[in-house]
C-alpha cells in the first residue's frame, strides 16, 4: 500500500474528527453562534472536487479514499443539517466581500484554470482542474470562519478542537508534500496553497491560545 497515499487520506481523516467535535459542540449547545456556514459550503465543494478528480489519480484504486469521501459527504450534509436547523441562532453574518465565498470561490476556479497538474486537452480543459480548485478551495476555506472568529473575539472549547484537528491534517498534508517532492513530483502551486491553508490555521489558532491564556476556554 502507498505509503504517500495513506498520508494524504489520514490528512483527511483527522480533518473530519475535526467535523464532528464541530457537530458535538453544535448539539450541546443547540446554536451555531461563532460559526461560519460559508467554511463548511467550502469544505464541501473540496470534497467534491475530489469526487470529480479521482478517477484521474492513483487514488481511484485506494479503497480507504472511498470511506473517506463516504465521510465526508455525510459529515457535510449533517453539518448542513444543523446550520438550517438552528438557523435562528445565527448572529454574525459575513459583511466583508473578501471573506464570503462569493467572492473567494470563483477567484479558486480562476486559478485553477491557470495552475494545475496535467494539460489541457482542445478544449482548454483536464480533470486535473478540479485538483487545484479542491485545494485552493481549501486553503481558503477557514476564511470565514477566522472573520467571524475575530469578530466574536474568542474561541469555545469545541470549536477550539475542531481547529485544532484541521491544523493536525495540514500538518499531514505538509509531509504528503514533501514525500511527492522528494519524490520528484514538484507540484509549487499545490504546496503554496496548503502552506497559506496551514497559515490562516495557525492565525486562527492565535486567538484561541489567547483566549487559553486569559482562561476563557478549556480543552
Amino acid at each position: 500500500m502507498d505509503l504517500i497515499l495513506i498520508i494524504f487520506t489520514l490528512g483527511y481523516l483527522v480533518q473530519h474528527a475535526g467535523a464532528y467535535f464541530l457537530i458535538k459542540y453544535i448539539n450541546e449547545k443547540k446554536n451555531i453562534q461563532g460559526l461560519a456556514l460559508e467554511t463548511q459550503v467550502m469544505y464541501f465543494i473540496g470534497a467534491v472536487m475530489r469526487i470529480l478528480y479521482i478517477s484521474d489519480t492513483r487514488l481511484l484504486s485506494f479503497f480507504l479514499i472511498w470511506i473517506e469521501l463516504v465521510i465526508s459527504i455525510v459529515l457535510s450534509a449533517y453539518i448542513f443539517y444543523l446550520f438550517h436547523k438552528y438557523r435562528h441562532t445565527r448572529f454574525h453574518q459575513i459583511s466583508n466581500p473578501y471573506f464570503s465565498y462569493q467572492t473567494i470561490i470563483p477567484i479558486c476556479l480562476i486559478l485553477s484554470f491557470f495552475f494545475h497538474p496535467g494539460t489541457k486537452n482542445e478544449n482548454y480543459f483536464t480533470v486535473q482542474m478540479f485538483v487545484s480548485m479542491s485545494m485552493f478551495i481549501e486553503a481558503c476555506g477557514l476564511l470565514p470562519q477566522i472573520y467571524v472568529s475575530k469578530k466574536i473575539g474568542s474561541i469555545e472549547a469545541d470549536i477550539s478542537k475542531y481547529l485544532v484537528a484541521m491544523g493536525f491534517s495540514r500538518v499531514l498534508r505538509l509531509v504528503f508534500w514533501v514525500m511527492n517532492y522528494m519524490a520528484g513530483e514538484k507540484f509549487v502551486y499545490l504546496i503554496l496553497a496548503d502552506v497559506i491553508h496551514t497559515v490562516i490555521i495557525a492565525d486562527i489558532m492565535f486567538i484561541w491560545v489567547k483566549d487559553k491564556q486569559k482562561g476563557a476556554i478549556l480543552i
